[in-house]
């Protein structure tokens, strides 16, 4: 019997702990995309705003920030993703995403 009280709240706490991965990499993924889709747009020339609207629409709760050089751009996305329980609370993962491309020449 007592190995069963010991085994629920583990499984419990694995299955948790998986479903937060879970999460973490399907947070990743989609930053990685905004994070892609923004760089190609602003190397074409689209309106920063626009581009930045988009991005908020595809990741929401993320922070942007574009970083221009004389021939480039990098697009920076981080976002923060909280433990999926309460008692875990406070803790947090932060994940950034971030992509350099040329500008095109026109």
């Amino acid at each position: 019997m007592l190995e069963t009280a010991l085994a629920i709240p583990l499984l419990m706490a694995v299955s948790i702990a998986l479903a937060w991965g879970l999460s973490l990499a399907a947070t990743s993924a989609t930053l990685g995309d905004a994070a892609r889709n923004a760089a190609r747009s602003l190397a074409r020339g689209d309106d920063g705003s626009q581009v930045v609207e988009r991005v908020r629409a595809e990741a929401p709760g993320a922070d942007i920030a574009v970083d221009e050089t004389a021939d480039g751009l990098a697009v920076v996305i981080t976002r923060d993703v909280a433990a999926p329980v309460p008692i875990l609370d406070g803790l947090s993962v932060t994940i950034t995403q971030r992509v350099v491309v040329v500008r095109e020449r026109s």
